[in-house]
């Protein structure tokens, strides 16, 4: 998820918009709402206070008084809320007011349920054998973007490969269907990781050693439809059935 404005550099890096320490002066928070606009086929948002563009993918200003800028990264955990409120007993619940609770269903509903059906034709072209609402999930280091698809994951619950130069890993959680993403380098070595128990521990299959998930770095990773990711990142690899 993305919280509020960076003023400069990747997100998550430089001063940010909240940090009273940082170079950056101190800005109120945002708040957002949805332009009714598409980016490569990808929802848009807009800020109440400039109306300026985001873009969902990367948390980036496409249009207005804040073009250019990055919205930082915050890590989020998808959970069952069993797993969380065990975790965090004193956690607080937003509700919905009534009207949004009587509303049944989603407004998109026939759009995800119908894999052939696309805001715009041209978002069918150039995906390289993957369907185009084929769900993704994609980590990008630098300038190197790979993304890693549904299908694989559900299948093998982890998919080992690189970013670039970087060695990395998508793992899927079978109660939750989360995926993180995994820095393999670990203790001057290269891991290869097993599909984790139920415990949250894996293991390297070069050294036929356990190793807990906790004890590895996390990498970003944003889930997507494939056509919004490609036409996003027009080189991204892909790792695919």
């Amino acid at each position: 998820m993305y919280s509020r404005t960076s003023e400069t550099g990747e997100a998550g890096d430089g001063p940010r918009a909240d940090d009273p320490d940082g170079e950056a002066p101190a800005r109120p928070p945002k708040t957002f709402g949805v332009s009714g606009k598409l980016w490569n086929g990808v929802l848009v948002m807009y800020d109440r206070d400039t109306g300026s563009l985001w873009t969902q993918l990367d948390g980036r200003a496409l249009e207005g008084p804040r073009k250019g800028e990055r919205l930082p990264y915050l890590e989020s955990t998808y959970a069952t809320w069993a797993d969380w409120k065990a975790a965090h007993p004193d956690t607080l619940v937003l509700e919905k007011d009534e009207e949004q609770r009587e509303r049944q269903g989603s407004l998109y509903a026939d759009y995800l349920g119908d894999p052939q059906r696309l805001f715009l034709p041209e978002l069918n072209e150039g995906l390289g054998g993957v369907a185009a609402k084929d769900v993704v999930f994609g980590i990008r280091i630098g300038e190197h973007t790979t993304a890693v698809t549904e299908t694989l994951l559900q299948r093998t619950g982890v998919v080992n490969g690189l970013v670039g130069p970087v060695p990395v890993a998508w793992i899927r959680d079978a109660t939750t269907g989360a995926v993180r993403g995994i820095d393999r380098r670990h203790d001057g070595r290269i891991v290869v990781l097993a599909p984790p128990d139920a415990q949250g521990q894996s293991r390297d299959l070069v050294t036929d050693t356990a190793l807990p998930l906790a004890d590895l770095p996390t990498l970003r990773v944003d889930r997507a439809f494939w056509y919004g990711w490609k036409r996003s990142f027009p080189t991204s690899r892909v790792l695919a059935d």
